[in-house]
């Protein structure tokens, strides 16, 4: 039985070439195992098969199983798989110009607010209405609790601005 890989490293995504011959098998199978998910694919007695190896854990192994008289042999071979090189882009405002680092963070900063904002505004939502209320109200002292760390006399004004929120509510309903 001979079973050849024409590469031992590949990249994420390039392709690799299988060629085998197993004379007298009954059965001959090859075994795709890449740490992630493994694939059994029937084969001839001889020939080559061309694969890209997309995703792996680093190794890709292929065995190669023949049964002869019932009898079964097989060889593995290790193919060494690479993750794909990350190429570093250069963002652009809407004018096409460079973006420095500090406007780039700042505007990756004020997207991923929108985002939690409204992720956040959906999730309140999908709450029953005793329990929004119950969530602005603990919001809002939480607010104040770390106000008043700073500056005590923000207690008072933000305490005051609950009772605001609790009566409007309240005179909702």
């Amino acid at each position: 039985m001979t079973f050849t890989v024409d590469r031992e490293t590949v990249v994420e995504g390039e392709v690799v070439e299988v060629a085998w011959e197993c004379q007298g098998a009954e059965r001959v199978e090859l075994t795709i195992d890449n740490g992630l998910r493994t694939s059994v694919l029937p084969l001839e007695t001889a020939g080559t098969k061309r694969f890209r190896l997309n995703r792996s854990k680093g190794r890709t192994r292929l065995t190669l199983s023949a049964t002869i008289l019932d009898k079964t042999y097989s060889k593995t071979l290790r193919v060494r798989v690479k993750k794909m090189p990350v190429m570093k882009a250069e963002t652009l405002d809407h004018n096409g110009k460079p973006l420095n680092a500090l406007r780039h963070w700042w505007r990756q900063t004020v997207e991923k607010g929108r985002t939690l904002k409204a992720k956040e505004k959906l999730r309140m939502q999908q709450l029953p209405e005793k329990k929004q209320v119950a969530m602005k109200g603990m919001a809002i002292i939480g607010i104040v609790m770390l106000l008043s760390l700073a500056w005590p006399r923000l207690y008072t004004l933000g305490m005051m601005a609950l009772m605001v929120y609790f009566a409007v509510v309240l005179m909702k309903r």
